[in-house]
């Protein structure tokens, strides 16, 4: 089943030669607060989940969950106050080798990529060589909106492509193995071989929405190119990554080899994948191609945070403010998502290419942030597990140990609560978010298993249990990466029926009815 990422126990994977930075063991049952005195390199023995249990945290060391979750390489970097002022790799470039992983390894950044993208874009609109607002719907000569489209001559405009709200199709894309001819940009955009998806379509009225699109970003690179007159690769080295140093970073598709200091593909288990070469293709570059390093991409998160505080020498005051403003209905602003406020302020965006996990986040508050490079399929699970325990060893409030009581309910009250419920069509989009989109518009189905209340969308195809926090509230455990949790409150009449079903993130919201 897929949908909500699961927690697999894999068998231990040999990591190699490259040993990782040690530090003296911490207590399995510190508290978190009890880490803020310590610097970034202690992370590596304060692995912790989202959820502690009657105050009981547990940890974990960096090599461990490594070998648990078959991830052989990783790569981390840290920000304070706007500056990077910690960058380290871990553990092995491939499985089994003796190569190490350092903070200039670089990874596939998969929809990372994007915020390279957006970043470069806003540059670009800020020397006057794009506009936010124009309609560039017929901009280019070998993509329009399909003739007789309902939605063919509505304006969509790149505000609409950085915050996904363009009403267009195509969420992403497939990896392609070594030796597969790869697609041009425009048998991308129009779903010709050797490009094996539909072709780019405006699906819903333009503005209106929020659906996320890779598709989007790809129309976004042919309007770069076709701004700078150079090739996308070429046009990004000269708006974004010769002005940042960010010297390692490239959107070449395939890699060359001679790069040199490339993190591996590994699959679910641990296994090297995408041979001979040792690594997939991306050439959907805008969306997803990007080859990026600790370092480097640090070093572009420092600057978002500079350009939202005033402080930076890239990215105007006005834009960088314009680019953490979230666009209604989406939970984007122009480029990152964004929830929070306050201190608790903060932009984000993971990457799933088939090999690679990636995560960048900013405290807009503070002007501290984390970015997370890892070279397995499981790398997101072990990403959440860093973020926690940078969290508490940098003394950071954003993503605290949520305390969850022992709570037991016996079947009888939970089958209470079985049935399937449909998004109210009422709820107002705003509020909905980025559950507005799949799998949150699909029915939820609640039910019991194995003496376990389960939410399930798509009639079993994603699924997860619920864990009771209240006789009537329930949290979603692997909805655990952002900041806040994921909650499900289920709202009874004085006949004992469920009326409605509230569900939360910490950026949005939306109910359901029962559905019949």
């Amino acid at each position: 089943m897929s949908g909500f990422p699961l927690k697999t126990v894999l068998s231990a994977l040999v990591l190699g030669a490259a040993t990782l930075v040690s530090a003296p063991a911490l207590s399995a049952c510190q508290p978190a607060s009890a880490f803020s005195s310590y610097g970034p390199e202690r992370f590596t023995d304060a692995l912790r989940g989202r959820f502690s249990h009657d105050g009981v945290v547990e940890r974990y060391s960096l090599e461990d969950r490594m070998a648990h979750y078959g991830v052989p390489g990783v790569a981390v970097a840290v920000i304070e106050d706007g500056d990077v002022v910690f960058a380290q790799g871990y553990g092995v470039l491939q499985a089994g080798s003796g190569a190490p992983v350092t903070a200039d390894t670089v990874f596939s950044a998969g929809s990372v990529s994007k915020m390279a993208t957006a970043f470069m874009t806003l540059n670009l609109i800020q020397s006057g060589a794009l506009d936010l607002d124009q309609d560039i719907s017929h901009a280019l000569d070998y993509w329009a909106p399909e003739a007789g489209s309902p939605h063919a001559d509505a304006p969509l405009t790149i505000r609409m492509l950085l915050s996904h709200t363009g009403g267009l199709n195509l969420h992403g894309f497939a990896d392609f193995m070594p030796g597969e001819a790869l697609p041009t940009r425009a048998q991308t955009l129009n779903g010709q071989a050797p490009a094996n998806h539909a072709p780019l379509r405006v699906e819903a009225r333009p503005g209106l929405s929020y659906r996320y699109s890779g598709g989007g970003y790809t129309l976004l690179e042919g309007l770069i190119a076709q701004a700078t007159g150079m090739s996308f690769e070429e046009g990004a080295e000269a708006a974004l990554f010769d002005p940042l140093g960010m010297s390692r970073s490239t959107f070449a598709n395939p890699l060359p080899e001679d790069h040199g200091d490339i993190a591996r593909a590994h699959d679910r288990s641990g296994a090297p994948t995408a041979l001979p070469r040792g690594y997939e293709a991306f050439p959907e570059m805008a969306a997803s191609g990007l080859w990026t390093s600790a370092s480097d991409l640090g070093r572009m998160t420092a600057e978002m945070i500079r350009a939202y505080r005033g402080e930076s020498g890239y990215l105007h005051p006005r834009l960088g403010l314009e680019m953490m403003t979230r666009v209604s209905p989406s939970e984007h602003g122009l480029g990152p998502r964004l929830e929070g406020r306050g201190a608790h302020f903060i932009f984000h965006h993971g990457g799933a290419n088939n090999s690679y996990r990636t995560w960048m986040e900013g405290h807009l508050g503070t002007g501290d942030g984390l970015v997370i490079l890892t070279n397995g399929a499981n790398g997101m699970d072990l990403a959440i597990e860093i973020r926690n325990a940078m969290n508490d060893v940098m003394g950071w409030t954003v993503n605290p140990v949520v305390d969850v009581p022992r709570l037991e309910l016996s079947e009888d009250q939970l089958a209470r609560y079985v049935g399937v419920y449909a998004a109210d069509p009422a709820f107002p989009l705003d509020i909905r978010a980025q559950m507005a989109a799949p799998p949150f518009t699909n029915d939820l189905t609640i039910y019991l298993e194995n003496g376990r209340l389960m939410a399930s969308y798509n009639g079993g195809q994603s699924w997860a249990p619920l864990v009771p926090v209240a006789p009537d509230r329930f949290y979603i455990t692997d909805f655990s990466l952002r900041t806040g949790v994921f909650e499900l409150k289920f709202n009874r009449n004085s006949l004992a029926q469920v009326t409605s079903v509230e569900a939360s993130m910490s950026a949005a919201e939306t109910v359901y009815l029962p559905a019949s």
